[in-house]
């Protein structure tokens, strides 16, 4: 492994050298031929990508399958369910409903709001879909351009290769959106489960049998959930599904030793760091922190670094011993190499030829925080004087706690950073860990003892969560406020075009020139404009105010608008920008007075409008 790094160091090295001293004999990236050249180093770099990937990920799986035989696992439930026959799903689902019926109630519930009303209109999917539409479906297991282009023939700096290939994957099988928001949904009730398994394994037993329920209800009501789950488009979604089943994994092998926890931990980070540029700091810094903790004689099950007696001399098998204990931290450290190595060759390099600036944001420094955002720094806090003071134990969570706390301060650095948006959502993952921890070490096992019934605490637990909730949503951006801001949008987007293609198509048949002008837009001649019915389709310049024709009869050519023509917005939150322009225009559908978007006009002439 540390040849192979060190043989593809060099290649990088040297291949930025090159590069360097070749840019001014290679073609203009603006040429033909450079695109072409450009084009083809991209999709030969990220098909050996995907391969190498691909077979690491299987064979990791594979050793992961294998080692399950042969593991000696230390946890007593886990070798009770190895000696009795595993129970049918079925009977696994009832005794899950009847153990849990709020938290089905509450599920249900929740996935009926995602499935309901969604439709394929996000930003950017508008484009993707557009391309799942054509040749009638009949060559579902094909690459779909748009998905690969938004990720990896970019050249302007970034690196999520992985990112929406998801979706790009669930287009092969169906092209239906709602059976992906039911995908979506799956996920989420997954990093439920997931997150419940990963406190229940740092609590005392007996577990309360609410905790499924407060985490529920804890993260389904996060505004970040709701941003990012009841849309589509977000590639945190999938990371922050990696980074709690990294966890758990992570969890289960410190506690068991288990090969095949070993193995999976490699699984999720390995694919979760390739989904988002700084998504690597939530795998790598957990393992870091193990590391110094655990060398510290902080952490148990791992030795420490330090000499128990001053005579005591290390020697190779000292050190091997350390190497085998430490084995799955310096193999996710490593992870850290390969990422720097597969940035340089599939964006940075290709990056440079281009000369294309980096993806900047307006927002950059822009601190807006939450409730939720403050959790994480308040437990290290708790937990750092716990550690010094009571002498408690360090654990997983706390390098956890750490990570979410260094990926939130560099996307501060880099984009800016807001608690209720989808960028945030793996930090809120880690606040709602946090909470579910208190209550269940630090809270739970006081009111016991001062009311000594389960039922009552439990309910305690449940009120105080709806109570939390009950004052997020007195705040702006709350969780109700962005779903319905989204489920608005697609609601706005899907009525305006059934309106346009009802006005187009009764003008036409009633043998009147249709003349559709657009102007900025998500939707253009080759995403959904096309299948309108119009003699002319026509591009209103913001600029410059010049109309061109871009489909339709005299393509190519510049146009002066008539009396009757049509206007569309559908998506953009008002024509304000269009200044005077609009003055010539006449209103003659609107989705609703307190949207922007979703309104029709007709073209009155300018005698008309003075």
């Amino acid at each position: 492994m540390i040849s192979l790094c060190a043989l593809f160091s060099a290649g990088a090295w040297a291949a930025w050298i090159w590069l360097q001293q070749s840019l001014a004999t290679l073609p203009s990236p603006r040429s033909d031929s450079g695109e072409t050249l450009l084009y083809r180093y991209n999709r030969t770099s990220h098909d050996i990508f995907l391969a190498l990937l691909g077979i690491t990920i299987l064979g990791l799986i594979w050793r992961a399958y294998r080692s399950g035989e042969l593991d000696q696992e230390a946890d007593q439930e886990v070798r009770l369910k190895q000696q009795n026959r595993p129970r049918p799903w079925l009977n696994v689902c009832l005794t899950f409903a009847v153990e849990h019926p709020f938290v089905l109630v509450l599920w249900v519930g929740y996935g009926v709001a995602m499935v309901n009303g969604t439709n394929w209109f996000f930003p950017e999917l508008v484009g993707w879909y557009d391309g799942i539409l054509d040749h009638h479906l009949l060559d579902n297991f094909s690459i779909r351009h748009d998905f690969i282009g938004e990720t990896m023939l970019r050249n302007d700096y970034r690196f999520f290769p992985l990112a929406h290939q998801d979706l790009h994957v669930l287009s092969w099988f169906t092209a239906y959106v709602k059976v992906w928001m039911v995908v979506s949904a799956a996920e989420l009730f997954a990093i439920v489960i997931l997150s419940y398994q990963l406190i229940r394994r740092l609590s005392p037993p007996p577990t309360s049998k609410s905790l499924l329920l407060i985490i529920s209800l804890l993260l389904l009501s996060a505004p970040a959930t709701g941003f990012t789950f009841f849309q589509l488009i977000y590639a945190e979604r999938v990371l922050s599904l990696c980074f709690i089943a990294f966890g758990f994994c992570y969890l289960h092998y410190q506690q068991t030793g288990s090969q095949r926890s070993q193995y999976l931990t490699l699984v999720f980070a390995l694919l979760g760091m390739f989904f988002k540029e700084i998504g690597i700091l939530l795998f790598v810094t957990p393992a870091m922190f193990t590391l110094i903790a655990g060398a510290s004689g902080s952490l148990n099950g791992y030795p420490a670094l330090r000499r128990e007696h001053h005579k005591e001399r290390w020697n190779l098998s000292k050190l091997e011993s350390w190497l085998q204990a430490y084995q799955l931290e310096l193999w996710i450290c490593s992870l850290l190499i390969i990422f720097l190595l597969s940035y340089l060759f599939l964006s940075y390099l290709p990056s440079i030829y281009h000369g294309k600036e980096s993806y900047g944001s307006n927002d950059i420094f822009q601190f807006v925080a939450d409730p939720r955002c403050w959790v994480p720094a308040a437990y290290v806090i708790v937990r750092t004087v716990r550690i010094l003071i009571h002498h408690d134990r360090v654990q997983l969570l706390d390098g956890l706690n750490v990570a979410a706390l260094v990926y939130g301060g560099s996307l501060y650095g880099l984009v800016g950073y807001s608690g209720t948006t989808y960028m945030a959502m793996p930090v809120q993952l880690i606040a709602v860990l946090d909470l579910a921890f208190a209550w269940t070490n630090w809270i739970a096992p006081r009111l016991s003892q001062s009311l000594g019934h389960s039922a009552a605490v439990g309910g305690i637990g449940i009120l105080s969560c709806i109570g939390w909730i009950g004052l997020e949503h007195q705040a702006d951006h709350s969780f109700l406020s962005r779903v319905n801001t989204i489920k608005t949008k697609q609601a706005s987007w899907l009525k305006t075009i059934n309106k346009i293609d009802d006005i187009t198509r009764d003008t036409k048949r009633r043998g009147q020139e249709v003349n559709l002008i657009f102007t900025k837009s998500w939707f253009r001649r080759n995403r959904h404009l096309d299948r309108f019915h119009y003699d002319r389709l026509i591009f209103l310049n913001p600029e410059n105010d010049t109309y061109s024709i871009v489909d339709g009869i005299n393509k190519g050519e510049t146009y002066t608008p008539k009396q009757g023509d049509l206007l569309i917005n559908i998506d953009k939150g008002g024509l304000g920008f269009l200044g005077q322009t609009m003055e010539s225009f006449e209103p003659i559908y609107r989705y609703s007075k307190n949207v922007k978007n979703g309104r029709i006009y007709r073209y009155r002439g300018s005698e008309a409008a003075e």
